[in-house]
C-alpha cells in the first residue's frame, strides 16, 4: 500500500525552549535561513507525500495558518490541521489525525527530530512496502541515555521488532536500540488507538498515551514492525542546547 499522507504531532508548547516560544510555535523557529519546520517538509516532499495533517492545539493554530497556506506552492504539499483538544501524549495526537488519513498507509514525522544525511521516511516507506507491514526508525544510544527513549528489543535476525517498551531504566533495558521520530504505520493501528485511549479514559489513567503500547499490541497480532537504522545525523531540537546546535551546524548549509 503506497504511504502518500503523513502527520505531524505539533501541538507541545515548547516550555524547554522558552522565552522562545512565548513568541513563535518552536516548529516555526528558525534554522538558519528558514524554519525548523522547512526540513520536515522538505524531506517529505522527496518521498513524494502529497498530504499533511499538522495535530496542533487551538493555542498555537494562528501559527501555522499562513505557513501552511505556503506548504502547496513551495512543496507540493496540501497541509491540514487537525486540533488536538487535551495533551493527552503522543499517540492521542496522532490518532486526531484518523479522519484526514482513513484507512492507508501513513508516515508520522517528529518535527523536534531534524534528520539529514539520508531521508529517513523514504527509507521507511521503502521497508514497510517491501514487507508489508509497518516500521519504526532506530538509531544507537549511550546505555545511560535509555530512560530518554522508546527502547526496541529486536526479534532473533535482528530486522523486526520484538518489543518495545517506553523509557526503560539502563538495568530494565533490552537494548540500547532506541526508537527516533520517524514512522510508516499501517491502518491497523487505528483500532489499537482507538482502544487504548478507550481504555485510558475508562480507568482514569494518569499516564499518557504513547505508540509503544499499541504498537505492542499490533505485534502480539502478527502484525510486522520493521526496525530501521538511520546512518546519518540527529539534531533534537525539542531542547536549548540541542536546538542552538542545530541552528549553528546547519546555518552554513542554508547559506550556500
Amino acid at each position: 500500500m503506497p504511504c502518500s499522507i503523513a502527520v505531524i504531532p505539533a501541538a507541545g508548547l515548547g516550555t524547554r525552549l522558552r522565552p522562545l516560544t512565548y513568541y513563535i510555535a518552536k516548529e516555526l523557529l528558525p534554522l538558519g535561513t528558514k524554519p525548523t519546520l522547512d526540513y520536515v517538509m522538505a524531506e517529505l516532499a522527496e518521498c513524494e507525500i502529497k498530504d499533511v495533517v499538522l495535530v496542533t492545539s487551538k493555542s498555537k493554530k494562528p501559527h501555522f495558518e499562513f505557513y501552511i497556506s505556503e506548504t502547496k506552492r513551495t512543496y507540493g504539499i496540501s497541509c491540514h490541521i487537525a486540533l488536538q483538544e487535551s495533551p493527552l501524549g503522543l499517540g492521542h495526537a496522532v490518532l486526531c489525525a484518523k479522519d484526514v488519513v482513513g484507512n492507508q498507509q501513513f508516515a508520522v514525522v517528529l518535527p523536534d527530530d531534524i534528520l539529514v544525511g539520508e531521508n529517513a521516511t523514504m527509507k521507511l516507506i521503502e521497508a514497510s512496502e517491501s514487507q508489508g507491514g509497518s516500521a519504526i526508525l532506530s538509531m544507537r544510544v549511550d546505555p545511560d541515555d535509555v530512560e530518554k527513549y522508546g527502547i526496541i528489543k529486536t526479534q532473533s535476525d535482528g530486522n523486526f521488532v520484538e518489543s518495545l517498551i517506553e523509557k526503560p531504566k539502563k538495568e530494565e533495558a533490552p537494548s540500547n536500540l532506541a526508537i527516533v521520530g520517524r514512522y510508516c504505520f499501517s491502518p491497523l493501528l487505528w483500532q489499537k488507538l482507538d482502544e487504548g485511549l478507550e481504555r485510558k479514559l475508562s480507568t482514569g489513567d494518569s499516564k499518557e498515551l504513547d505508540l509503544t503500547i499499541p504498537m505492542n499490541a499490533l505485534i502480539e497480532d502478527g502484525h510486522r514492525i520493521a526496525a530501521v537504522e538511520f546512518g546519518g545525523t540527529r539534531y533534537d531540537t525539542g531542547n536549548m542546547k540541542g536546538y542552538i546546535r542545530a541552528f549553528r551546524e546547519l546555518s552554513d548549509s542554508t547559506l550556500d
